[in-house]
Parts: structure tokens; C-alpha cells; sequence
């Protein structure tokens, strides 16, 4: 079986929401053993989603539509599947029965434009959406499925994980297509896929690669018939990343850097706390964000300049003598947040005096590290956009963090 993703609403194209539902969806296809084949974004113009929807129908076998399924005169997917399908829409009185009653347990009587997500067509059947107002639709005809779910993640999530994964399952059975990735740092794009061409080679499992703020990572792909044959067929492909890659390769599949750092900590029985500046709480989110940090993150600090780091701590000898864009400054930072917040490791981030190239305001950084008492650092220098900096450089005070402590 194979699907395309079509995303519908003008708010898209004009950037005002990013497309986040497309990526959750594309993730969760080859779960399913389902190849995704095209991506489409449209807007709420009727001729234009006609076009778009006709030709999805048309050349795959699953449609996956996200957004304009709401009660407003731009929500018109029911309405284009209907045209596309050339079948007539119809008032269901069982889902307007729910919706009254919906509307009814918020204490406000349901609008006259609400009644238009109580429709379906012959050859549509509901999919429920118990945490909003918008059901989706699934349809299925000629050997072919549709499927309509609603534009906010929080509802597209939830039905896709409790009505439409289950039965696409159902549907295809035969076919189990298993992932692995590889994530690695310190290796270029290009460099990684050199040392690793022939494995590029390989049409089942596939091999694709990409870079990402934490690093590049290799992905093999495999379609079988059972799990188990999958593992086997990515299993050598497994053995020669690992002897290849060394000690670049740094972690697997859903591991984060925060992830393994907040296992070593536990183990260790480790606190840690945090002092940044230029990435701007990036890094204590990061941080907050991993599993268990209450138990070990004992805080962080977004401290600006000399005027923000001398009253957290940072001797004004070393501020006076280095800057506060400084490799000395960071070092002193991750001891003082150590120090101020009672943990056993210390970790920092600032920016290193910009040696002009370049348009971004910030190039370089340095990232301290206490342990104990034990400080270092390193010091780091990306020619990339200003937020792409600051998640690359959260991502290796972590992974070095991670080095650190064995």
C-alpha cells in the first residue's frame, strides 16, 4: 500500500503555522508497513483542493487529509471529497445528535454552521474525535481509502492513535516495513556517506542519510513479511555502521542526547545545573524535557553579559581578565552554577568574541563543564542561521557532557 499526505490550509502556505502534521504522519506510515509516496500542502481555495485531492485519489491507494474540517465557510474538505467523488452529502442524524450534545456539555447551544460536521457522504463512515468538534471522515471505495482528520495535532494525534492507525493495520497486514537509525557527530554528511557507499547500494533494506542539529543519521529501511526478518536483514548493516563509525556514533532510534545524558545521571546518582547565555534557555528546556529531570536537573540560569553573570557567581577577575565571551568564562559559569544550585556537575554555554565572517551576529560559543570541581571545556564554531546554532550547540554541550562523565 502507498499514501500521500495532503495538508490543507491557507494558514500553510503563508507561514503562519508550520506543517508539523505531515512529519507526525510520515513517521508513523512505514509502522505500518506503508510507503509514503508524495506530500502536498493546499490552500482553501475550492478549485485548488479539487485539483490536488482528484489527483491523490487518483494515483494512491491511501489519502491521509489534515485540516478544513471545521464549521466556517474556508473548512471545505468534506465538501471536495464529495465534489471528487461525485457522491452527494448528507445530514447523519446520530453524529448531529452527538454534536448537540457535545455543545451541550459545554453549556452553549451547538451553532446553525456547526451542522455541517455532522454530514457524510455514501461512501464515508465517522471516525471519532472525542476531544473536539470536528469528526473525521473514512472513505473507502473502489479499492481505495481516504481518510480525513483535523488540523490541530493534539486532535490528529489522538485519532490517529486510537481510530485510523488500528484499521490501516488491518488493511495491511501483509506487509511490515522495520526502521533503524544511526545517529552520529563529528562526521560530515558527505564524509559518512563515503566511508559508508556500499551499503547505499542496498535496495532492501534502503539506506538514506541526513543531517540534523544533533549530528547526521544514517536510516535503513526494510519491507518484509514479519519483524523478525527485518531485524535480520538490518542486522549486518548494524555490525559495519559500528565498526566504520567508532566512537562518532553516539546513539540509536528514538535516543536523544538529553535522553542518555539523564541515564548516566541516574546511574550515577549525578545532579546537574545549568548556566547560559546566547542560547536563551535552550538548553535548561532541553534539559527540563528529559525523562526523570526533576530528579536530577536542580535548575538552570539565563544569565546576559557581564551585567547578568556577576551576580550569578562569575568572578568579576575572570569577566574583567577574559570577557564574558569567553572559553574562561565558561568554564566559570558551570562551576558557579554548580556551586549556586547545589548539584555535582556544572554545564554552560556562551558566546566566543565573532571573528567577523560571516552574517550571523554569533559564530562561535564555548560550552564549560564542572564536574566535581573538575572544570574544562570546549569551544565550537558553526557558519549556519542563529537557531539552527543554538540547537547544534545545546546538542553537543550534551553529547560532551555525555564524554565528560565516561
Amino acid at each position: 500500500m502507498h499514501a500521500e499526505i495532503v495538508s490543507i490550509g491557507t494558514e500553510l502556505l503563508m507561514g503562519e503555522i508550520v506543517d508539523t502534521n505531515s512529519a507526525f504522519l510520515a513517521s508513523e506510515l512505514p509502522k505500518l508497513g506503508i510507503e509514503l509516496r508524495w506530500v502536498s500542502k493546499v490552500s482553501d481555495n475550492p478549485d485548488h483542493m479539487a485539483e490536488v485531492l482528484g489527483r491523490a485519489w487518483g494515483r494512491s491507494d491511501l489519502t491521509l487529509m489534515t485540516g478544513g474540517l471545521g464549521p466556517t465557510s474556508d473548512d471545505l474538505t468534506r465538501e471536495t471529497i464529495a465534489q471528487v467523488l461525485g457522491e452527494e452529502m448528507y445530514v447523519n442524524d446520530d453524529l448531529l445528535r452527538y454534536l448537540k450534545a457535545q455543545f451541550a456539555s459545554y453549556g452553549i447551544p451547538m451553532p446553525e454552521n456547526n451542522i455541517k460536521q455532522a454530514t457524510l457522504i455514501p461512501s464515508a463512515s465517522t471516525v471519532a474525535n472525542p476531544i473536539g468538534t470536528a469528526p473525521g471522515w473514512w472513505v473507502e471505495r473502489d479499492g481505495k481509502i481516504a481518510v480525513a482528520m483535523p488540523g490541530p495535532p493534539r486532535e490528529l494525534k489522538r485519532m490517529w492513535a486510537n481510530e485510523v492507525a488500528p484499521r490501516l493495520r488491518e488493511k495491511n497486514r501483509s506487509i511490515v516495513m522495520v526502521t533503524k537509525t544511526w545517529k552520529t557527530f563529528g562526521i560530515s554528511e558527505g564524509g559518512l556517506n563515503e566511508m559508508l557507499a556500499p551499503l547505499f547500494v542496498s535496495k532492501n533494506p534502503s539506506m538514506g542519510i541526513y543531517a540534523r542539529p544533533d549530528g547526521i543519521h544514517l536510516r535503513a529501511l526494510a519491507t518484509v513479511r514479519t519483524r523478525d526478518e527485518g531485524l535480520a536483514l538490518i542486522e549486518p548493516l548494524d555490525v559495519e555502521i559500528r565498526n566504520v563509525t567508532g566512537q562518532a556514533l553516539w546513539g540509536v532510534d528514538d535516543e536523544t542526547p538529553e535522553s542518555l545524558l539523564a541515564s548516566k545521571l541516574a546511574a550515577n546518582g549525578m545532579s546537574l545545573a545549568a548556566m547560559e547565555s546566547h542560547t536563551n534557555g535552550l538548553l535548561a528546556s532541553t534539559l527540563a524535557g528529559a525523562p526523570g529531570s526533576s530528579e536530577w536537573l536542580r535548575g538552570g540560569i539565563v544569565a546576559l553579559g557581564r551585567s547578568g553573570l556577576s551576580p550569578h557567581g562569575v568572578p568579576e577577575n575572570v569577566l574583567r581578565s577574559h570577557g564574558p565571551a569567553s572559553a574562561q568564562t565558561a568554564e566559570a559559569m558551570a562551576r558557579a552554577a554548580r556551586e549556586r544550585l547545589h548539584a555535582d556537575v556544572g554545564i554552560s554555554i556562551t558566546p566566543v568574541a565573532s571573528d567577523g565572517e560571516g552574517d550571523d551576529p554569533v559564530q562561535r560559543c564555548a560550552i564549560g563543564f564542572d564536574v566535581r570541581g573538575r572544570a574544562s571545556h570546549m569551544e565550537l564554531r558553526y557558519p549556519s542561521r542563529l537557531m539552527m546554532l543554538r540547537e547544534r550547540t545545546v546538542a553537543q554541550a550534551l553529547l560532551g557532557l555525555l564524554k565528560q562523565l565516561g
